[in-house]
């Protein structure tokens, strides 16, 4: 069999959510492709409604995973799968869609009461992975130039991603019963939803007849693959959040309905990621009964700076103190 080249979809369908038809057209979505709608959302109601630690603590983690966005294209644009118009097109209007997700959480926040500054969180992040950013783009280029069957690789994380993403909104909205929250999260969702179509549709085509693809997808997924936001967040962050809003019947019936639907893509059958990472967490907690709920219970939702790293050498930010000193030193 002759191996296929790179290819995403322009149009497609598959099935969706429960057994509905999902479609992606990539000019359809370039024109439509807009900042989230926050018409009518209700901000002053914000403070309205209680939320718990664990609503916070997964509301500052997923914030900070949609504000990191911008680096994970970064990643992408070092790969082959660039040179395709049809993927870079969804890339763009990806990463703006992304970015006023975090916006608005962030505002969310904000309103709730939490003072913080966007800015120096999202700089503080990112300055927190010292080199590990560099090396992970660097691995990632390599891989991309290396197997020719990567993007295979790189469609099939980001359905998962974009699924397990709008599926743990979804956990949050049960969770929190806010009602303005609610509102914020199901626009969100409704993005997600679109980004999944276009990731798993993609993904579907690559794998298609191609034997090669699914055995490479296969084997780094279950070498490789990690939860969203992992290594971002650390282990017992990422495990917080796990067993905060999945630990019940209900949110393990969730995962393994992502196992299930991931499972539906040629080579992938009976592949178990989600449900793993959630039985993984409760391992680790059952060694440790402290872990991953202290950081709930102690509030541990803020983003420290770097010791090495400052903001200001990193981004070519000024705090208003450096700004003054700067303009006395010019003189007039």
């Amino acid at each position: 069999m002759i191996p296929r080249g790179p290819k995403f979809v322009s149009t497609s369908k598959t099935a969706g959510r429960d057994g509905e038809r999902m479609s992606f057209s990539i000019e359809r979505y370039k024109e439509e492709s807009r900042k989230l709608d926050t018409t009518g959302i209700d901000w002053k109601a914000v403070t309205a409604s209680p939320l718990s630690k664990g609503d916070l603590f997964c509301l500052h983690y997923m914030m900070d995973i949609e504000n990191h966005v911008p680096l994970y294209l970064s990643h992408l644009l070092v790969t082959r799968a660039c040179m395709d118009p049809i993927l870079t097109a969804f890339l763009a209007c990806w990463n703006y869609e992304e970015l006023w997700h975090g916006e608005n959480l962030g505002k969310f926040l904000n309103l709730y009461g939490i003072e913080f500054d966007t800015q120096d969180r999202i700089a503080n992040v990112r300055a927190n992975l010292g080199f590990q950013n560099s090396v992970s783009i660097l691995s990632t280029m390599l891989g991309s130039w290396l197997l020719k069957d990567f993007s295979a690789v790189y469609l099939t994380i980001g359905a998962i991603n974009e699924l397990s993403t709008l599926t743990g909104y979804g956990a949050l909205i049960r969770k929190s019963g806010h009602p303005v929250l609610q509102d914020l999260l199901g626009r969100i969702i409704k993005d997600e939803r679109r980004h999944y179509a276009f990731y798993v549709n993609s993904a579907k085509e690559w794998l298609t007849e191609n034997e090669k693809a699914q055995r490479v997808d296969r084997w780094m997924l279950d070498r490789f693959w990690v939860p969203v936001g992992q290594g971002v967040k650390t282990q017992e962050q990422v495990d917080a959040l796990a067993l905060y809003l999945f630990d019940d019947e209900q949110g393990e019936e969730e995962l393994l309905t992502i196992d299930e639907k991931i499972g539906k893509l040629p080579g992938l059958s009976g592949i178990k990621l989600m449900s793993k990472a959630l039985y993984a967490a409760r391992e680790r907690r059952r060694m440790n009964p402290d872990w991953a709920w202290r950081l709930i219970d102690n509030e541990e939702w803020a983003v420290a700076p770097p010791r090495k790293s400052p903001i200001v050498e990193l981004t070519t930010r000024r705090t208003h103190a450096s700004a003054s000193a700067m303009t006395a030193l010019e003189g007039p």
